[in-house]
Parts: C-alpha cells; structure tokens; sequence
C-alpha cells in the first residue's frame, strides 16, 4: 500500500512522461513530479 502523497507524485510521473509521449519513464519524470509536490521542494531546500 502506498501512501496518498506518493501515489499522487507517482501518478504526476506518469501523466508528465504521457503528456511528452515518451515511452518510458525516466528519473528525470519523477523529478519534476516532485517538484510540483510543497513537501518534496521543501526536503530539497
């Protein structure tokens, strides 16, 4: 089971990767994923 916030960022993953038309999905993806998470920009900092 997964947690809200992880499933949110990881749902945004894949809708980031899609929305590109990428066929696969990258480290990169999952960043910017996180990067519109509050949480995650606030561990970065």
């Amino acid at each position: 089971m997964l947690s809200k916030e992880l499933e949110n960022t990881l749902n945004e993953t894949f809708r980031t990767a899609r929305a590109r038309r990428h066929e696969f999905i990258t480290v990169e993806h999952l960043l910017l994923a996180l990067l519109d998470d509050s949480a995650a920009v606030a561990v970065f900092e």
